[in-house]
């Protein structure tokens, strides 16, 4: 009678045997049920794992093929790095970025192939090429100023072949420029570089290499003082950010740091010389002698009685 349920379950997964113990019964159940469980989380995990392999592996080849300049394969793999709905890493932004470029690249492409009907893109990529083929690098540069985005090379030697290296080099230095700017030193250096082998006499590309390289050497000081300011270690914060800054006195975001560092130190110094004051006006107030006060004089004497 102890060995019985108090009431027959009303399905069994599993039948029991007639002469199996309802504890062992029971037991053998739980054990069945605790398995399945977790082969099921096994498998979930499995299937989700493999979802962001996958989606990882797709946001990898389409950073190469963005970098590369194949567009169409990029918005492809970019627009597959997902995992359940979401992207992986900053897969959007770059999508958005493949998708400019690709519109991009088949403007600046056929810019210079629409003789018939020049537009107001042409004509402007026209006269900056002629006034870059002329040395005039900078101008050139700050026609183009206002391009979205950069140019890589892939589409750049499209315009060499069309019979326009001033309008690739041209493109690539605004493109290296917008590249600094956003903090991908390797692309800045990568397109200013491919201009200066064409044209050896461009100053603008190299600055921007040289520029690319002097943050690339403060780099670690600026993340080292950031790293240090965030602990209140703002001594050596302040060193590590001043030997960022006399690498490249324009580091982004470097004086600004040093700023906020200078204003730390100084408050807490203030706060320190207070604090000292404070404490030698309690010592003093402590080792100073209570004043002594005057004994009361004596009462006079009665008058003797009349």
């Amino acid at each position: 009678m102890v060995d019985q349920p108090l009431r027959a379950p009303a399905r069994q997964l599993w039948p029991r045997a007639g002469d199996e113990p309802y504890s062992t019964y029971e037991r053998r159940r739980r054990l069945r049920v605790v398995a399945l469980v977790v082969l099921l989380v096994i498998v979930v995990g499995a299937v989700f794992g493999t979802l962001v392999l996958r989606a990882r592996d797709n946001y990898i080849a389409g950073q190469r093929a963005l970098a590369a300049g194949q567009y169409g394969l990029a918005i492809q793999r970019l627009s597959a790095a997902n995992v359940a709905g979401r992207p992986w890493a900053n897969a959007h932004a770059l999508l958005d970025q493949a998708v400019t470029l690709s519109m991009g690249r088949t403007q600046y492409a056929t810019a210079l192939q629409g003789a018939a009907r020049p537009t107001a893109a042409s004509l402007t990529l026209r006269r900056a090429a002629t006034l870059f083929e002329a040395g005039r690098y900078a101008q050139a540069q700050a026609a183009l100023a206002d391009l979205p985005s950069r140019v890589p090379p892939a589409a750049a030697a499209r315009l060499s072949a069309a019979g326009s290296p001033a309008a690739a080099a041209v493109l690539l230095l605004v493109g290296a420029a917008h590249a600094l700017a956003a903090g991908d030193l390797r692309t800045a250096t990568s397109d200013a570089a491919t201009v200066l082998a064409r044209y050896p006499g461009c100053v603008p590309a190299r600055s921007l290499i040289d520029e690319a390289a002097r943050r690339q050497r403060a780099a670690p000081f600026d993340s080292r003082a950031a790293t240090l300011a965030a602990a209140g270690r703002w001594k050596l914060a302040r060193t590590a950010v001043r030997r960022a800054l006399a690498i490249d006195p324009a580091y982004p975001g470097a004086a600004a740091l040093l700023a906020r560092i200078d204003a730390a130190i100084t408050r807490r110094a203030a706060a320190a010389k207070a604090k000292a004051a404070a404490a030698a006006a309690a010592a003093s107030t402590s080792t100073t002698p209570p004043a002594t006060t005057a004994p009361a004089p004596a009462p006079a004497p009665a008058p003797p009685p009349p």
